[in-house]
């Protein structure tokens, strides 16, 4: 970089790249020294492991740094520089091809490792990361810190490191137990380096975004879970409203127009629904495009909720359960069935607005018909399974009952397996799904979310729905029951928005005495 000159981000990427080959030599050095005290003379995973990876480090550092550099030039949208020999344009890379693969116990071990290792730098750098987050959001001109600017997040460099213990000849069990062993020693060479990079960026002039204003945010400690439980709401809807100041004059007839010519209303019923859809309002685990339509919702709620007021006494109240239902819909729905969903919840939700009579039997009406399409969702989702089903139960006992829906545009519900549950090996096994059901599972160094479309009679093979990609992924039980006991693997299930409402309302409120 020449004198006086203001560095930018590839400045910064250039000069990190350069200390990268230490960086992981140093993990290596670790390793070893670890292994050496541990093994004697013995042997690991029935080979001389310090000697193949001492034989083999070069190799293992190199594919790590070309790793490191290739998970750069994707987060920064660019692509690495990878020239033909002699100089020719090199030829572009074939597109993946998505094959069905049987991912049993031991492949997800490597998915265990690489989680435990990205939340170990995090927890042991989380300052560091936090202040080399300011640097790089200043060298782009994000002084707001709106997004992510620093390449060189944890992630990147444990799949680096992965990438290059593949390049060791040794089992798949002995290139996990490197990247397990060598976690730490990662851990603490990045706190070190994020700390320096920091200083050697203020040196070169470069003053800080507003760190002070920056967080962790919650989606770096792991996935959002649609199905994680509220705080526990102990009292009713209606202890809630009548624990709201009482109105000063008459009563409210109307709320714009939502009871233009109805009963009397008081006015902490109207505060209690305006409170609880602001609450909606502020749920961050809700789409914009979702939460727009919930809130179109809030004056037919209110007309409903003074004709019947048993939708204050009970959180599943048939109003309560169709905002449920339709905000899962819309979260779980896959990528390209998103706008379809999107549009038949307007009609939904357009019909419901538009019916100055609706009532509890309209919403339950409403309700069966989301459930009905969530239905013909699976059963679209089954016919373009109908391939990976066949194959997978070819691996499969001949005698089981094959799914045959060949000539069929519908599954009817007698086609389905008997067992519509997964029932547990044991009375540890920690997931239990049905099919059509959702999990959320962190999968070749992703978290993914599934819809569980088909399991053998065993119910030891399971054949879930990415809803993010094309693609279809078969597990062993055993598999998903290791993940569920590192938290990698967990149920997502519909949650009660308004019970997450009220518990917000109940929290800016005084204690409510019963």
């Amino acid at each position: 970089m020449q004198p006086n000159r203001r560095p930018t981000l590839q400045d910064f990427v250039d000069d990190e790249m350069l200390r990268a080959p230490l960086l992981f030599d140093q993990v290596v050095d670790a390793v070893l020294e670890m292994w050496r005290k541990s093994m004697g003379q013995g042997l690991r995973h029935g080979i001389d492991a310090p000697r193949v990876l001492q034989n083999h480090r070069g190799d293992l550092v190199a594919a790590a740094v070309r790793a490191l550099r290739q998970q750069i030039a994707a987060h920064r949208g660019t692509a690495p520089p990878a020239p033909a020999p002699g100089g020719a344009p090199a030829a572009p890379a074939p597109a993946p091809k998505l094959e069905l693969s049987l991912i049993d116990e031991d492949e997800v071990t490597v998915d265990i490792e690489i989680s435990r290792a990205i939340e170990r730098i995090k927890s042991m750098a989380e300052f560091e990361l936090r202040e080399l987050q300011a640097f790089t959001s200043a060298l782009v001109g994000d002084f707001n810190v709106s997004k992510d600017t620093n390449p060189f997040r944890p992630e990147a460099y444990v799949r680096a490191l992965w990438q290059g213990a593949q390049c060791l000849p040794m089992s798949r069990g002995g290139q996990a137990a490197l990247l397990h062993d060598g976690a730490d020693m990662l851990a603490r060479t990045l706190r070190q380096g994020y700390a320096a990079a920091c200083s050697r960026l203020e040196d070169q002039g470069v003053e800080p975004a507003v760190y002070r204003t920056i967080v962790v945010s919650p989606t770096t400690r792991g996935p959002v879970h649609h199905e994680a439980p509220p705080s526990s709401v102990p009292v009713s809807l209606q202890q809630i409203r009548h624990s709201l100041p009482a109105p000063l004059g008459e009563p409210t007839p109307s709320v714009h127009g939502a009871l233009s010519a109805g009963p009397r209303i008081d006015q902490q019923l109207i505060d209690l629904l305006s409170r609880l859809f602001d609450a909606i309002q502020s749920d961050r685990l809700l789409s914009p495009p979702c939460m727009a339509l919930l809130l179109r919702l809030h004056p037919t709620a209110l007309r409903l909720a003074v004709q019947d007021a048993s939708m204050l006494d009970d959180y599943d109240h048939a109003v309560w359960r169709f905002m449920d239902r339709l905000a899962f819909g819309i979260a779980t729905a896959h990528t390209i069935e998103l706008e379809r969903w999107l549009a038949f919840a307007r009609q939904l939700v357009d019909h419901l607005v538009a019916d100055s009579a609706a009532d509890v039997a309209r919403f339950e009406w409403a309700l069966e018909r989301v459930t009905a399409y969530e239905r013909h969702s699976f059963e679209r989702a089954l016919l373009v399974a109908q391939p990976e089903i066949s194959s997978l139960q070819q691996t499969t006992d001949p005698a089981e009952q094959t799914l045959d829906i060949e000539t069929m545009d519908t599954v009817p519900a007698e086609l389905l397996p008997d067992e519509a549950t997964i029932s547990p090996a044991s009375a540890n096994q920690p997931i239990v799904l049905q099919l059509g059901e959702h999990l959320r599972a962190y999968l070749q160094g992703d978290w993914r979310l599934m819809q569980l479309l088909w399991f053998d009679r065993s119910g030891d093979t399971w054949l879930l729905r990415d809803a993010a990609t094309p693609r279809h992924w078969a597990l062993r039980l055993r598999a998903i029951e290791r993940l569920a006991a590192a938290q990698l693997a967990l149920p997502v299930r519909p949650r009660s928005l308004v019970r997450a409402a009220a518990d917000r309302v109940l929290r800016s409120m005084p204690p409510i005495t019963r």
